[in-house]
């Protein structure tokens, strides 16, 4: 049987095809990266329930975002319905264009080292309309901090490492936007 070009021609496409199909379901048929808790969960991250839990819910957010802002009632609705099945690790990932977002984050971690991280956590997401430096300068008050304390630790850059190692971490494991 003499093949024409025109049959080689239809030949040749099949073949592509039955390649490209063959490529397009090994590369579909990859499992997700699984990510490590450890690596997610890591032990500076602030937590609401059990950190032996099995089941774990990390946020990466941004004090200043709206999508946040209106996630955050959700989260909460969730992290109450199953507090003892569940933990929940907030991290902080302070986008660009929140002028006030990386400052906020610097005061929950400064309100952490009061043990009032999600004092202040609630009170940023309530005033987060009013969020300016001025404002987060003075929030230590409204959550009961040594105010003296809380502004040194603003003031001083104490937590800029953590919040940077929460960014690059968010990076790493492909985060580009919040909550």
């Amino acid at each position: 049987m003499k093949l024409t070009g025109e049959i080689k021609f239809i030949i040749g496409i099949v073949v592509t095809c039955i390649v490209i199909v063959g490529i397009s379901i090994n590369f579909l048929s990859t499992p997700a990266q699984t990510v490590d808790r450890s690596n997610i969960l890591t032990s500076d991250t602030a937590i609401k329930g059990s950190r032996d839990a099995k089941v774990y819910l990390v946020e990466f957010s941004d004090f200043q975002c709206p999508a946040c802002g209106a996630a955050k009632p959700v989260v909460d609705q969730i992290v109450e319905k199953y507090k003892d099945k569940v933990v929940f690790g907030y991290r902080h990932f302070p986008l660009p264009q929140h002028q006030f977002g990386f400052t906020a984050a610097e005061a929950a971690e400064a309100a952490g080292e009061q043990g009032k991280f999600w004092q202040m956590y609630e009170y940023l997401f309530a005033n987060q309309a009013q969020l300016t430096s001025e404002f987060i300068l003075t929030s230590g008050k409204s959550v009961g901090l040594d105010e003296q304390k809380f502004q040194d630790a603003l003031n001083n850059g104490n937590f800029k490492d953590k919040i940077s190692k929460d960014l690059a971490d968010g990076k790493r494991l492909g985060v580009n936007s919040t909550p």
